[in-house]
């Protein structure tokens, strides 16, 4: 048992493979280095001025938007697909620097769609889908196609790339939907969820 335990340590060791996708995030976020934001030091608790501090004041106006608002916004062309986009991912840039709560970052892919879809608005007048131009962060356990979607296990940590996309990630495209980010998991995903009948309780205390 001891030599299994050994020999599974050395197959998956969480704190390489940690670093290794740390240094991953690192090396896509040092193309953005503008957006970037520095470590306010431990005696700051409240972060929420500092995810805006890098916007300009349409990009502040823009992400204060709800979703109805900006996809009325996008459809009149008052704002364009990449010009939102632009503005969550500085905030995504913002997050992960204070909070570390990206897994996957594939802005690149994001802007591609954004400009497709600002050039088929511009030449035909009409709206993708209900969603057109609306930026959407996944959850981890979601399958994106040609991602990791390793759930925070570092054992599935590269193991797990998608061959395809999961259902509700092909409505969201279907709508006019950009993806741009993945986001780690709470950590209530791991609490057992209780019977039809509610017994035993969904959470214990003690």
């Amino acid at each position: 048992m001891g030599s299994t335990s050994s020999n599974n340590a050395r197959t998956c060791d969480y704190r390489e493979i940690a670093a290794r996708k740390t240094a991953d995030r690192e090396a896509i976020l040092a193309a953005y280095p503008d957006w970037r934001v520095p470590d306010p030091g431990s005696d700051v608790t409240d972060v929420t001025q500092l995810l805006l501090s890098k916007l300009t004041a349409l990009e502040n106006e823009i992400v204060h938007e709800d979703a109805c608002g900006l996809v009325a916004k996008l459809a009149s062309r008052q704002y364009t697909a990449v010009q939102v986009l632009t503005a969550f991912c500085k905030v995504a840039v913002a997050s992960q620097d204070l909070t570390n709560c990206l897994t996957e970052i594939f802005f690149e892919e994001g802007f591609e769609r954004a400009r497709q879809l600002d050039d088929h608005l511009a030449r035909t007048g009409s709206v993708i889908g209900p969603l057109h131009g609306l930026p959407v962060s996944i959850k981890d356990h979601i399958l994106v196609e040609g991602h990791d979607g390793a759930t925070g296990y570092a054992s599935w940590a590269y193991k797990s790339y998608a061959d395809h996309d999961a259902a509700v990630v092909r409505i969201l495209r279907k709508a006019g939907a950009v993806l741009y980010v993945k986001t780690a998991n709470p950590q209530t995903l791991l609490v057992r969820s209780p019977p039809l009948s509610f017994s035993p309780p969904l959470f214990h205390f003690v």
